[in-house]
């Protein structure tokens, strides 16, 4: 595969995890509508790290505030804190004890403004992946 088709690979595959997120938030899946979130921005985070990079191969790690270190991004202290509120969601998505909590914790309108907040870094990440170099 070309480098560009990495790129566009973890697109697809970002899109499908945002398109999950928002579709289990309709049923009210709070704690994997989260976790699929996390996903969708991860993957968006792996594709400008390819872009960024040499090699086509991601660093083997689900830790954004890592991935966006390893990026030339000019991140705000607040969207960096953010991404550990959002790395939270990935380990507590896998867990059944931390899902459990996280839904119980979790609101219809809690989710909705996540999703929101989530969806501005998601358009910003898409914005760099665009850019010529």
């Amino acid at each position: 595969m070309t480098k560009e088709e990495h790129i566009k690979h973890w697109q697809e595959s970002a899109k499908e995890s945002w398109d999950s997120a928002v579709y289990l938030s309709t049923g009210k899946h709070y704690s994997l509508s989260l976790f699929a979130l996390h996903l969708a921005l991860e993957k968006l985070f792996k594709a400008l790290w390819i872009k960024e990079s040499v090699t086509d191969t991601p660093p083997y790690t689900h830790d954004l505030q890592k991935l966006s270190e390893e990026l030339s991004l000019d991140i705000s202290p607040e969207d960096y804190d953010f991404l550990s509120v959002i790395n939270s969601w990935n380990i507590r998505g896998r867990y059944p004890d931390y899902t459990k909590r996280l839904y119980q914790n979790t609101t219809d309108s809690y989710l909705k403004e996540q999703i929101k907040k989530v969806q501005i870094l998601k358009k910003w990440l898409e914005e760099k992946i665009s850019k010529q170099k």
